[in-house]
């Protein structure tokens, strides 16, 4: 009896459906800008762990007895990373074993990884957020280092 004239979609459907289409581009390009920080931290993470991870075997190749006097407190930078800094502390209490430990701190964007805020490679008030004295960072490699026998 009654016949439907107009096709397409009123105004109101209009709005609510691209509102809704706001909201799912937003959610998309929030979730690809976190997998992009994401992807640098892991690629930062990789870099400095093999940085450490290289200064570990050259400290192994020392001589015992002058890693404290050469390495304590040494600082370098990475390559692969701009504005870093790998921190080395070398704990003799123990004169059989060789604690060393290796700490990398950067700047990713406006944050800094690491406890070594102004990366100056050294403990200053306020950074050493634990109180255990030495630098820490989310990449901290320790190995004990053992002297030889004659």
């Amino acid at each position: 009896m009654f016949k439907k004239l107009a096709h397409g979609f009123t105004l109101v459907e209009l709005l609510i459906s691209a509102a809704i289409l706001t909201f799912v581009l937003c959610g998309i390009l929030i979730t690809y800008s976190s997998c992009i920080t994401l992807v640098k931290t892991s690629k930062n993470i990789n870099s400095a762990t093999n940085a450490a991870q290289a200064k570990i075997e050259e400290i192994r190749a020392y001589s015992f007895d002058d890693i404290v006097a050469d390495y304590n407190s040494e600082t370098y930078a990475v390559d692969d990373i701009p504005g870093s800094v790998l921190v080395i502390y070398a704990d003799d209490a123990n004169t059989e074993l060789l604690k060393v430990t290796i700490s990398v701190c950067w700047r990713q964007g406006n944050r800094v990884i690491g406890e070594d805020i102004d990366l100056d490679g050294v403990l200053d008030a306020g950074e050493d957020a634990n109180g255990n004295g030495i630098i820490d960072s989310a990449v901290t490699l320790v190995t004990l280092i053992t002297r030889p026998t004659a």
